[in-house]
């Protein structure tokens, strides 16, 4: 988190998370977050380091001991000392026999001493609580796969990011989502498995599913096997394979999964009797290409047909054919063109 001192204070950052900032700050907060792609990875970090800050374990210190070990430390370092009035015949006085001179220490060494102690606590801490550090993952023209600590797969799609601790301590294991991810959770039934994604709960215990959650969309989940539950605010949904949720503002609509939405990550759809806009949708969605319609006319045109692992012009290609249309490329866009269907 490199400029968050530089340019946003954690103070604000802290108030924008728990939602305590005025408009002014929110606002200040949103044009830091869109004047440089890094900051929303800055900002899924700290919000990892807030959620959890007061879960991380904390060994209790013994300040007196360390200032009293510090004291000493200064009790054997170079004194200032008044200066005394030497009578004539100081040849006549004993060393012991003088006034006994009160120790100043400058603030300089109280101050170095304070800075020194903190610098022993924090670095202890720092040890302790390596493994607790965020880690973020992120995509932007490309999609990953990445192994977390407890051996869960996630595979991130394009302009994605995941943050993670560098190791699953306590009862939990919980990472935070920007973007869509398909996650195949290890199963462990003591610890489960909880994903945050722009204020929506998803926990499992060990399953795969899919989660969309761009900013300024609905979350969507899809789940492929086993259970997962949803939640919002009081609102709660428990899904299980073939089963989907739509999570709002302010509700949650169940669905019908859509395996298809996986196609980013198995290369598979399977349509039936779909409409041309929606498999157009699908396949720009799976490839990540510019694909058009000429003319409306034909968008209502119904296909049913599968694709397993086929690169996208043959795809194309065979959508055309299938309905009697036109398919051309120009520049990095694919359109598809024809008289409509009977």
């Amino acid at each position: 988190m490199s400029d968050f001192h530089e340019n946003m204070s954690e103070e604000l950052l802290a108030r924008y998370l728990g939602e305590t900032a005025s408009e002014e700050e929110v606002n200040a907060v949103e044009t830091w977050l869109v004047s440089n792609p890094e900051h929303q990875q800055e900002l899924a970090a700290y919000r990892f380091i807030w959620m959890h800050a007061a879960a991380v374990p904390r060994k209790k210190v013994d300040t007196d001991l360390a200032w009293n070990k510090v004291r000493k430390r200064m009790e054997q370092a170079p004194e200032t000392i008044a200066p005394l009035e030497v009578p004539r015949d100081a040849r006549q006085i004993s060393f012991d026999q003088r006034p006994a001179a009160r120790r100043k220490f400058p603030v300089t060494i109280w101050a170095a001493a304070a800075v020194a102690l903190l610098a022993l606590a924090f670095g202890w801490f720092l040890i302790k609580n390596k493994n607790a550090e965020p880690l973020t993952v992120a995509t932007v023209d490309n999609t990953k796969e990445q192994l977390l600590p407890d051996g869960t797969k996630v595979f991130l799609n394009y302009n994605s990011s995941i943050t993670y601790p560098g190791k699953f301590d306590g009862d939990l294991r919980t990472v935070s989502l920007q973007g869509e991810a398909f996650f195949e959770v290890k199963p462990d039934k003591a610890h489960p498995f909880i994903i945050n994604a722009n204020g929506t709960e998803i926990r499992v215990l060990g399953t795969s599913f899919n989660v969309k959650a761009y900013e300024k969309s609905p979350v969507r989940v899809d789940v492929a096997t086993g259970k997962v539950q949803v939640s919002k605010a009081s609102k709660k949904i428990e899904l299980v394979k073939g089963e989907g949720a739509e999570v709002s503002a302010d509700s949650i609509r169940s669905l019908q999964a859509n395996m298809n939405v996986l196609g980013y990550h198995t290369q598979v759809f399977d349509f039936n009797a779909a409409n041309l806009n929606e498999v157009i949708s699908t396949i720009r969605d799976g490839y990540h290409v510019d694909v058009r319609l000429k003319n409306q006319q034909i968008a209502q045109c119904r296909l049913t047909i599968r694709f397993e692992k086929q690169p996208v012009d043959a795809t194309l290609s065979v959508i055309a054919e299938t309905l009697n249309l036109d398919l051309r490329k120009e520049g990095k866009v694919y359109w598809l063109d024809g008289n409509g269907c009977q």
